[in-house]
């Protein structure tokens, strides 16, 4: 698989037509206005030509996005961001299923599962969300395969996605309820954690009692929860 940081989303830029090739370190060269993207600097030339424009609607635009330029970038990082998670995760596919071209009806799906209109869900899930089960639970999926091909059912590479992708989407309100316990563990090793050279140790108060427990057991604590 690709390193994370190499993975990398080309558009082109609305202002001088170049490429444009955005990755996790310089999103912030990128800006994305009005379904454009634009190299920064393109963008912010071109906004400050436009606002000196005697038609009033035109200047008048341009003069409040320079105003509003940090929103607009705080914006951008979301957009950009979540369409670099989307190729990650079409790189892990390719990795992790050993296949090369992700199926037509495999990332039609998945848009699906982003927009929440997938067959029997209420709300979509994020990418990142997606990103996260996924790897965290590919071993279980593998084991599952194992196991169907042990049975004599034997899936193509698209069946199996398919097939894996609803068992991730009925296991979203687990991993939710597993973010949300290991929020609450990690705000209160914040408050109690101590530092022991290599290894640290923190302190848990509970109503019962107080349990001593090394920080790389906190996922352990929630394990259960996301199964």
């Amino acid at each position: 698989m690709k390193e994370k940081n190499s993975i990398f989303i080309k558009r082109i830029c609305g202002c001088c037509k170049e490429g444009i090739y955005i990755n996790n370190y310089n999103i912030n060269d990128a800006i994305y206005y009005d379904k454009k993207t634009y190299h920064s600097n393109c963008f912010i030339g071109m906004s400050e030509k436009r606002s000196k424009m005697k038609r009033t609607d035109v200047s008048e635009k341009w003069k409040w996005v320079l105003s509003n330029i940090n929103v607009i970038k705080k914006e951008t990082f979301i957009h950009l961001r979540n369409a670099i998670e989307k190729e990650e995760i079409f790189e892990f596919i390719k990795d992790a299923y050993n296949i090369t071209i992700v199926p037509t009806t495999v990332w039609q799906k998945l848009g699906n599962i982003y927009a929440g209109t997938f067959k029997g869900m209420s709300t979509g899930i994020p990418v990142s969300h997606l990103f996260d089960m996924w790897k965290r639970k590919i071993d279980m999926l593998n084991n599952i395969a194992d196991k169907n091909r042990s049975k004599g059912s034997i899936m193509s590479a698209e069946q199996r996605l398919n097939y894996d992708l609803s068992i991730l989407v009925n296991k979203y309100d687990s991993y939710l309820k597993w973010l949300e316990q290991q929020k609450i563990i990690e705000a209160e090793l914040k408050k109690s954690v101590v530092s022991e050279k290599s290894n640290v140790t923190c302190i848990i108060n509970t109503k019962e009692k107080t349990k001593s427990c090394k920080d790389d057991d906190m996922t352990d604590l929630v394990d259960d929860i996301f199964d």
